[in-house]
């Protein structure tokens, strides 16, 4: 059984602590102080300087067997069934450090129902608090229990819940591990997320003529109208088993005597078709494109690859393992695709083999957002089995 009382502490200490997006300082001063008093080494990257935050990425190597460095040489051969070779490639488990807002002085609480909930006033922060504190609490059950395990690489993220800026500047050559696992969807454990979309941001600035709305109208380019018009012509929401597309912003004007002049529109597409994506954005840019030659107004256009897309074989080893992992703790593994992207989206690009895995959170980015410590224990009982430790 897992230290369930070491567990609520763990999730009840950061969860208590704000980490909004580019101000994750506290919540990794205090798993740096976690680590560090396990006896291991923690490295920060430039990540904060480079993207306008307080805190760079945090990485932790954990070497073979570390958990039986205080065993003799006798012991650890004569009460242990396994030992792992220091040269044998680290399995990576990544987390983030940060959390959507509302989360500035949450009160966290755990229910007589077993559940961690806020006060209903912030969001929880079980994304990604549930991942960070599952992985803490691997390092503990090890030590406490002189398991033998694989070397393992621990990536503390900043920044993922703005488009993955914090993992988008790490260097991904720090890292020795070609195969690892994300912790960072929703659901009990027992889902692994195998294939994510690519995501593209598109910002287009609308330029009509400004004029009296009362005098003459008919001289003006409403800016506004012509944006409208050229969303009215986009395909948007579900456009496919693979696609989307969203409006998320509109903004321009001033007076309402005053033809607006200008618009802005911020938009967004994904899929997990690398054409497919090609093919959504180049429809958004026509359409708009298209409203303002109809009206004699023009727009700019920029767009930027947030991250491309990604899928893994259900055959491949890193999702064998999991579905052995699962199995081992009475886990029935279930495999799927999703529409969100993480960290993985980035990883995977630089060439590590690895899979999402549901964290037990629930209802994420609300403030009815929840965490049963049930799943959470289970959580770490499955990052045990992926350590190969025996249990």
């Amino acid at each position: 059984m897992i230290d369930e009382k070491r567990l609520i502490e763990l999730f009840l200490q950061l969860a208590s602590l704000d980490s909004p997006s580019l101000e994750e300082r506290t919540v990794a001063d205090a798993v740096i102080a976690e680590l560090t008093s396990l006896g291991l080494d923690v490295a920060e990257d430039d990540a904060a300087s480079r993207i306008g935050g307080t805190t760079g990425n945090l990485l932790c190597r954990v070497p073979a067997n570390w958990a039986l460095q205080d065993l003799p040489d006798a012991a650890k051969s004569s009460s242990q069934e396994v030992i792992f070779r220091q040269e044998q490639a680290p399995l990576l488990f990544s987390t983030h450090l940060d959390t959507v807002q509302p989360c500035r002085g949450k009160h966290v609480l755990l229910g007589a129902d077993r559940i961690f909930r806020s006060d209903g006033t912030t969001i929880l922060g079980a994304d990604d608090l549930a991942g960070v504190s599952a992985v803490l609490a691997l390092l503990h059950e090890l030590r406490d229990r002189k398991m033998p395990h694989r070397p393992l690489e621990l990536l503390f993220s900043v920044a993922e819940e703005v488009h993955l800026q914090g993992i988008s500047v790490f260097d991904t050559h720090a890292l020795k591990a070609q195969e690892g696992y994300v912790l960072d969807t929703s659901g009990a454990p027992g889902i692994g997320v195998i294939a994510a979309p690519g995501h593209v941001l598109l910002q287009f600035e609308v330029h009509g003529r400004p004029a009296h709305a009362g005098i003459a109208p008919e001289t003006g380019i409403s800016a506004i109208a012509v944006a409208a018009q050229g969303i009215a012509r986009m395909q948007l929401g579900r456009i496919d088993p693979d696609t989307t597309a969203n409006i998320g912003r509109i903004e321009g004007g001033g007076e309402t005597n005053i033809v607006a002049a200008s618009c802005k529109v911020t938009a967004e597409c994904r899929s997990l078709d690398p054409q497919r994506l090609a093919a959504q954005v180049q429809h958004m840019v026509d359409c708009m494109g298209l409203a303002a030659t109809a009206t004699g107004a023009s727009v700019t256009v920029q767009t930027h690859q947030s991250y491309h897309p990604y899928r893994v074989d259900p055959d491949q080893p890193v999702a064998r393992r999991f579905q052995d992992a699962c199995m081992a703790i009475g886990k029935t593994a279930r495999l799927i695709a999703t529409g969100g992207g993480s960290d993985l989206n980035i990883l995977s690009r630089a060439g590590l083999s690895g899979m999402v895995l549901s964290c037990g959170m629930q209802q994420v980015h609300s403030n009815a957002e929840n965490l049963a410590l049930g799943d959470l224990s289970d959580l770490v009982m499955l990052l045990l089995a992926l350590s190969d430790a025996p249990f």
